[in-house]
């Protein structure tokens, strides 16, 4: 669970978004990519959701560096309807994919009311969320969820449950609103983001509720449908045995729908505004000091840290900090 670190340091938002530009574009990005992705993980990181943003530019140059991602792919339309697009990412990281995709799934909905989309052939796309709020910020409704193929056991003598085949992707609702706080629920599709399912922590889990475990095992299954199965990521060339760029194995689902297709778009921001103004009155949660419902506290953060900066936790500065050094960039919290 993302929460907002006890010792920290808050970097403004514009010095970090420039270490991540720089970072890519080391890495061989083009610039007018690197700046997009940028924009994407410091959005992600302003709701407070670290382990899906600038947190993630390590591994992310590393992969570009050992030649998993394509650092300049074509990204294209391949399919589409009036209400469909097939965005194919040649490679590259998920973000552009996921962002061309949600982009057009914009543009259609609002000539038609509703638009699945569907992105594949591309690496990690980090938080569905942020794709959601490119709807919800349009006053539509938004739903994304990446996914990958169930990976065959690596030790085919062990349990058929021991290594969980299914990831756990993450996926995002959206709903627009009038004056309150949009309700974004941004969230991993299990209740146990554990790959062992032999493991102690596992099985406490399990013990104590499981019929969420199998609930979680049905979700991930779905989001892997929805994605990685309808972007065609089993047939040839987008195999596994085919493919040129390692680490381009996820796809994501979307679909972004106009609230006027059934109903007074005011009346039902309005009715999103008083539902979030209800929860808000109830008491709050032992160990929490209000009451909301997904996106409230990240509303507050967003609007708090746009000003005072984006605070890093220990563990998010060594990580930016390790790769900046490789690649010989200063990092802005340490210049003398």
């Amino acid at each position: 669970m993302n929460v907002p670190p006890t010792k920290a340091i808050h970097v403004p938002v514009a010095d970090l978004r420039q270490l991540v530009t720089v970072l890519l574009q080391r890495v061989g990005l083009p610039p007018a990519d690197a700046d997009l992705i940028a924009d994407l993980m410091i959005d992600t990181d302003l709701r407070g959701v670290f382990s899906h943003g600038t947190q993630t530019l390590h591994g992310y140059c590393r992969a570009f560096l050992t030649g998993q991602f394509n650092t300049s792919p074509d990204i294209r339309v391949v399919k589409e309807t009036p209400v469909s697009g097939l965005v194919d990412g040649d490679g590259g990281l998920g973000h552009l994919a996921t962002h061309k995709a949600a982009r057009l799934a914009i543009q259609k909905t609002r000539a038609t009311g509703l638009c699945l989309a569907v992105s594949r052939n591309h690496g990690h796309f980090g938080s569905a969320g942020k794709y959601v709020r490119m709807a919800v910020r349009e006053g539509l409704i938004g739903f994304c969820v990446s996914g990958l193929l169930a990976r065959e056991p690596e030790d085919t003598t062990v349990s058929a449950w021991a290594h969980s085949p299914l990831d756990n992707p993450p996926m995002s609702f959206g709903c627009p609103a009038r004056d309150g706080y949009p309700v974004i629920l941004d969230m991993c599709t299990s209740v146990v983001d554990e790959w062992d399912v032999e493991s102690e922590r596992f099985q406490m889990i399990f013990q104590a509720m499981p019929s969420a475990v199998f609930r979680s095992f049905g979700l991930r299954a779905m989001a892997d449908f929805l994605a990685a199965g309808l972007g065609g990521m089993m047939l040839p060339g987008l195999r596994l045995e085919d493919r040129r760029y390692s680490g381009a194995y996820y796809g994501a689902f979307l679909w972004v729908l106009d609230p006027a297709v059934f109903v007074d778009p005011d009346a039902f921001t309005a009715e999103v505004d008083r539902t979030t103004a209800l929860i808000r009155r109830l008491r709050p949660l032992p160990g929490y000091d209000r009451a909301d419902l997904p996106g409230g506290p990240e509303w507050d953060r967003e609007h708090a840290w746009a000003l005072e900066g984006i605070p890093l936790g220990e563990h998010h500065q060594r990580s930016l900090e390790e790769i900046a050094a490789e690649l010989g960039v200063a990092v802005p919290w340490r210049r003398t």
